[in-house]
């Protein structure tokens, strides 16, 4: 399974005192990045497995691993919807 990451050029974002404040730069839309996903986020400009990604979020949260994958998923897909991932 290939790594995932950010499409270059789709978004620009910051991390400002342990949140992430992004903007869609197709849409001119600001994103509400939730706590789980601030986790990632990082591993997600970089490009990581959703394996990493899941691993990376039921370590930082102490959750159930499966419960990390459904949560990375779901992220995913909504960035995916959005055009922001390669």
């Amino acid at each position: 399974m290939g790594d995932v990451r950010l499409r270059a050029g789709a978004v620009e974002w910051r991390q400002v005192e342990g949140e992430i404040v992004a903007l869609d730069l197709d849409s001119s839309e600001y994103l509400a990045i939730n706590r789980s996903g601030t986790a990632i986020w990082p591993l997600l400009a970089d490009g990581a497995t959703r394996e990493d990604l899941a691993i990376h979020l039921a370590q930082e949260y102490g959750i159930e691993r499966s419960a990390a994958e459904h949560d990375v998923g779901a992220f995913l897909d909504v960035l995916s919807e959005r055009g922001l991932l390669e």
